[in-house]
């Protein structure tokens, strides 16, 4: 027959071994979310920006310059009719001439190097 005292000891052991487990439990979760939440932020995210939209000088053609955030390096998409370009770079500065309706430059601008200038042609 077990006294008080052996009763004591066998409830209080109990109590430790299950105020570790859910310790445990608790470190493990919020490992888990530390893990989880910038990964399900990460990938929330909308993944475009637009940096620039220009339009000809009789808005019949439409440029429209997006950022977006692929994994692991950004890229620049120059959107114009149907056609699309990429580009690795992001520039500093983004400006668009318009030569006529049908003909534009982009001209792309990065601190400390030469600007970079593409010719869009709708046509």
């Amino acid at each position: 027959m077990m006294n008080k005292v052996d009763d004591y000891t066998l409830h209080k052991e109990k109590t430790k071994l299950l105020t570790g487990i859910g310790c445990l439990f608790g470190l493990v979760t919020l490992g888990i979310l530390f893990v989880l939440l910038p990964i399900y932020w990460f990938f929330s995210q909308s993944g475009e920006r637009q940096l620039e939209l220009s339009h000809s000088p009789n808005h019949i053609n439409t440029i429209e310059i997006v950022q977006k955030n692929d994994f692991p390096d950004p890229s620049l998409r120059i959107r114009y009719g149907e056609k699309e370009i990429i580009k690795t770079k992001i520039p500093d500065t983004i400006s668009i001439e318009w030569v006529n309706d049908f003909q534009a430059e982009v001209i792309l601008m990065k601190k400390g190097r030469e600007p970079s200038v593409v010719e869009l042609d709708f046509q």
